[in-house]
């Protein structure tokens, strides 16, 4: 396991009409890693709760150093803040 930082790029409310279930309190918070992890295709993330202070529904690595994290409600998190996430 390895942890790194990541910065937040944006914090924006998901379309409802793109959710299978369409709830309307669906939220993506998308960072940039300050490393490019290899093989970021196969690996998994896990965040502190209380950095993230919203429920992670999934998260997705969309290239070797920015991730998107799909959360039910909005999370605190601002454009620039930094967080922790362990890399599995």
């Amino acid at each position: 396991m390895k942890r790194v930082e990541a910065k937040i790029v944006d914090n924006s409310k998901e379309d409802p009409a793109s959710e299978p279930d369409k709830d309307p309190d669906t939220w993506l918070v998308e960072a940039e890693l300050h490393q490019d992890i290899i093989d970021w295709e196969k690996v998994r993330l896990d965040f502190h709760s209380s950095e993230i202070d919203a429920e992670i529904i999934e998260s997705t690595m969309t290239g070797p150093s920015h991730f998107t994290a799909r959360t039910r409600g909005q999370s605190p998190l601002k454009k620039g803040e930094i967080i922790h996430v362990n890399i599995r």
